[in-house]
């Protein structure tokens, strides 16, 4: 909550002092329905792009076969080139027992998957070099604390200083970079409250960062790309239903915060699957305050990443084997995605069918132009999952000031033009208005700070309806309510 208010307290200072921007609008196809309920442009209405029964879960066809490379740089093909892969230069680092597969026990289709990213491996060079980051002081012994193993994905450029070099914490700064490919440890305390995030505190005399009582980024591994992808596709393998946990953060988070709330979600969902995050420059421990909370330059670090995720998007298309790919995307982070999604919309060929890329999407206080996103970016957004869940607020503080610098009512911020959107069946709208605690709390962070967001996301990811009374929710049409409870 401490980390809330600071955040909170930073955008009124910064946006004050530096005006407004404005996000940038891209201009939208043409859509309707058919006579069936399918979603087709208007010009093209024997091409339907989504069709709920044409990516069936169960079925042995590969699930994410709508996205595929281009040939040159003018295709209409819907992605740029995937990740640049590169021969391992040492054998793979260990695994732990969770993710560890016995080589006989893999399928055939695993193994297929393997030998062509290694093939693809072999005729391309460059790329990230494997190097491991470790906090100075922390030791292998698990005591008190569980280590969590998450994956990452960046496009944060590294700090080059001999304390980034021995601090993960540090490691990546706020400026852009290459996209590079990895996983991180971090501790989760046993006693420890669902969906808290517990740091050192002066009032209880703690000077320093303890895995036994804080959530703490113990370890940032760098992995060449095809190490990355061998790694990630064999954690999906051995998840029940083949499924895969994106997270993308919001405003004002460092490769730290992203990586421990990652972790920290996974761990409170006992999400059974790999856990993989998004991490964009927005934000790092080696800038000043004033720097962090610059509203306006997170901003343009959006803005500049959205082809980064692309990226990100068609390797876990081409080579995790992810059937069910599970995304929640935090307040100025679903401008990133939305923007990677358009830009895939606009660069896929005419009348073609875009499978869903994902399961089910989490717009958690989404930092976006309501009105804009009702009015054209829903329709264009749906073929992309089988199910959008937004959940606003009425208390948000932060939009509320996102409102005032931007000129637009924010998707997260309840509004008319998100209820409208609701009826018009682009999502499903949850009001978490009676999650914010009091006047100190932002109304911003719910999505991981409360343990009712925490059995909503379980909920949603296991495919049970807005309407079904396993997930409690209080229902005004077209507004489903999440209360508190005591």
């Amino acid at each position: 909550m401490r980390k809330s208010w600071m955040n909170f307290f930073g955008i009124v200072g910064l946006t004050l002092a530096l005006g407004c921007g404005k996000q940038p609008v891209r201009s939208a196809a043409e859509f309707e329905r058919d006579t069936s309920g399918r979603i087709v442009e208007s010009n093209s209405e024997s091409s339907p792009i989504f069709d709920a029964t044409a990516s069936d879960p169960d079925s042995d066809a590969p699930a994410f076969d709508g996205l595929t490379e281009p040939v040159g740089v003018d295709s209409a093909e819907p992605v740029p080139k995937p990740p640049q892969f590169v021969i391992p230069g040492q054998p793979d680092p260990p695994t732990t027992s969770k993710e560890a597969v016995p080589r006989d026990s893999r399928s055939e289709e695993t193994m297929a998957a393997e030998s062509a990213i290694s093939d693809g491996a072999s005729a391309i060079s460059g790329g990230t070099s494997a190097a491991t980051i470790r906090r100075s002081g922390a030791t292998r012994e698990q005591r008190g604390f569980s280590p969590e193993r998450v994956y990452f994905a960046t496009n944060r450029e590294p700090v080059h200083s001999v304390a980034a070099a021995k601090d993960p914490d540090l490691y990546f700064g706020g400026d852009c970079g290459d996209v590079v490919y990895g996983t991180c440890e971090v501790s989760i305390p046993y006693r420890r409250a669902p969906g808290s995030l517990p740091e050192p505190s002066i009032l209880r005399l703690e000077f320093s960062q303890d895995p036994e009582k804080h959530v703490v980024l113990m370890e940032i591994a760098l992995l060449p790309n095809a190490d990355f992808w061998k790694q990630l596709r064999a954690a999906v393998d051995a998840s029940p239903d083949k499924r895969l946990l994106l997270f993308i953060h919001g405003y004002s988070a460092t490769f730290r915060d992203s990586a421990r709330r990652t972790a920290q979600m996974a761990y409170d969902m006992n999400y059974q699957g790999p856990s993989l995050f998004f991490s964009w420059p927005a934000g790092a421990e080696s800038e000043s305050f004033s720097e962090k909370a610059n509203y306006l330059k997170d901003l343009r670090r959006a803005e500049e990443s959205d082809e980064d995720l692309i990226t990100v998007l068609a390797g876990i298309s081409r080579y995790s084997g992810a059937r069910r790919i599970h995304l929640v995307a935090h307040s100025m982070g679903n401008f990133v995605l939305t923007e990677a999604l358009k830009t895939i919309d606009d660069r896929r060929t005419r009348g073609t069918i875009q499978e869903p890329l994902f399961d089910q999407v989490a717009l958690a206080a989404p930092d976006l132009d309501a009105k804009e996103f009702v009015e054209r970016t829903g329709e264009r957004l749906l073929p992309f999952s089988r199910r959008f869940t937004v959940y606003a607020s009425e208390h948000d503080k932060a939009l509320r000031l996102s409102r005032a610098v931007n000129g637009y009512e924010p998707l997260g911020f309840l509004n008319e033009y998100s209820r409208i959107g609701a009826k018009k069946r682009l999502f499903d709208l949850v009001d978490v208005s009676q999650l914010t605690t009091g006047w100190f709390d932002s109304g911003h962070i719910y999505y991981g700070d409360m343990p009712e967001m925490i059995s909503e996301f379980d909920f949603v990811f296991r495919g049970v309806k807005a309407a079904s009374l396993q997930r409690g929710l209080g229902e005004t049409p077209p507004i489903f309510r999440l209360s508190r409870r005591n």
